[in-house]
């Protein structure tokens, strides 16, 4: 199995090279120097990325090596993105999940909505998937379903519905859900954080934490109320499961609520409101800077400062920074450097040039193909990679067609998160596909039909806000 890995690094390591040697000494017709050098550096990073012939960390470090050596751009103008706003949103939102998660908040919340709401099979099942969407808004969706696995797993036992269809149907949910709900802000997954830096330094456009959610939490609460109606309906059909034979959860007690959790809660819901009332804080003359990542490393610093229950430490130290994805913020940089070397160079202009095609379609019909394309995709590559190398691209079509670029790409970077067929998929999947549970065949079975739910509604839902 490790050959074979290593055969295919090798592959892709080739293939990338080649590749980029052949573009950047070669010529396109109607293509400068400069976008011939960033097309390179582009297809590149996305043949290594795909291959993973490094990790992908590593490889978002390309364009501080490349860009200023192949283009006109200094290394300074290069590395300016990988500081970008966005990206301190993302790991103040990081340390505050790394906190709830010390804290034990995030368990006593999972077993607090399960003991009080799971009185059937049903509601089990609606209460494990509101959970893991909540969850997940605020905790990146791996560490969502990382929580909850054990938690389901146990339920399943006390309820005698181990190795049933039943725990298979209720693990899927667990990982859709949190999926679902990491579309819900900008910090619940990777991609969203990356579009919101895009858009910022791609088309000055800023997108508030409370303006995202406005638009994001009630397409994923549709597709969530979905998705509760086909494990339902799973559920029910399904004649393995027996659904006369059903105890009430008998959960371990949890502990009276420590005082770290106590402050916590009370930090995490003063953060939650300064995000979404930001505009109003605003107005407020020495407030008038605030941003949405400022509010985020403001909760974070604050953490460094309020002592915990044992009086030695504080609720977070520096050694809990290991936990935090360092590699994911280079990502972001990388992707974000490209993207911006993507526009200045004229390579996007040039690119949507040859999707003039599109021009011929109803604006209904080039939602759909991209959703569609984005979602498919998805299964098969990074989420990450897939919208850092797709939007540059998206924002241009977007502009010569005539459509709103904000909301085009909002839905590409929705539409990333909605990928259900494969455990290559998403984080989520992987997660419970590991618990050797799950068949492929069953994750396919389910997760394609929410694939072409999921197309629909996000395509339906943005064609009327166009």
């Amino acid at each position: 199995m490790n050959d074979s890995k290593q055969a295919i690094k090798k592959i892709g390591f080739w293939v990338g090279l080649i590749i980029f040697i052949f573009i950047s000494f070669g010529s396109i017709s109607s293509l400068n120097s400069e976008a011939l050098a960033v097309l390179s550096i582009m297809l590149l990073m996305i043949v290594w990325w795909f291959f993973e012939v490094i990790p992908i960390y590593v490889t978002a470090l390309l364009p501080l090596i490349l860009i200023p050596i192949l283009t006109n751009q200094n290394f300074q103008e290069v590395a300016a993105p990988y500081a970008s706003p966005s990206i301190f949103l993302f790991l103040g939102g990081f340390m505050l999940a790394i906190v709830i998660e010390i804290s034990g908040l995030h368990k006593r919340f999972a077993y607090l909505m399960i003991s009080k709401f799971g009185r059937s099979m049903f509601s089990v099942l609606a209460c494990f998937m509101l959970v893991s969407y909540f969850t997940s808004m605020w905790i990146i969706n791996t560490a969502t379903a990382l929580m909850l696995l054990p938690i389901a797993i146990q339920v399943c036992k006390e309820l005698k519905v181990e190795n049933t269809q039943f725990e298979i149907l209720l693990l899927l949910s667990i990982a859709y859900s949190a999926s679902i709900g990491g579309m819900s802000t900008i910090i619940g997954t990777a991609p969203n954080v990356f579009f919101v830096g895009f858009m910022h330094e791609n088309f000055d456009i800023q997108i508030s934490f409370l303006e995202w959610m406005t638009v994001a939490l009630p397409i994923s609460a549709i597709i969530l109320f979905v998705s509760f109606f086909i494990f339902f309906y799973l559920i029910k059909k399904n004649k393995n499961i027996d659904q006369t034979k059903w105890q009430n959860i008998s959960l371990e007690k949890l502990p009276t609520m420590s005082s770290d959790e106590v402050k916590v809660l009370l930090v995490f819901i003063v953060t939650v409101s300064a995000w979404v009332f930001r505009g109003y804080l605003n107005q407020f003359n020495f407030l008038s800077n605030l941003t949405d990542s400022g509010i985020a490393i403001t909760s974070a610093f604050l953490f460094f400062l309020i002592p915990s229950s044992n009086k030695k430490n504080d609720l977070l130290q520096w050694k809990h920074m290991k936990q935090l994805p360092w590699g994911l913020l280079l990502l972001f940089g990388g992707g974000l450097a490209l993207a911006k070397a993507i526009m200045v160079s004229g390579l996007g202009d040039w690119l949507g040039s040859q999707l003039t095609f599109l021009d011929n379609f109803s604006v209904i019909y080039i939602i759909l193909i991209l959703i569609f394309a984005t979602v498919f995709l998805t299964e098969v590559l990074s989420n990450t990679a897939l919208t850092i190398s797709f939007l540059p691209i998206i924002g241009v079509i977007a502009v010569d067609i005539g459509l709103p670029v904000n909301i085009i790409g909002m839905a590409v970077v929705m539409a990333a998160s909605c990928a259900f067929m494969l455990p290559i998929a998403t984080p989520p999947n992987a997660v419970i596909f590991a618990t050797e549970k799950i068949k492929v065949i069953d994750m396919v079975r389910v997760g394609f039909i929410m694939n072409i739910l999921t197309i629909f509604i996000i395509t339906s839902i943005f064609y009327i806000m166009m």
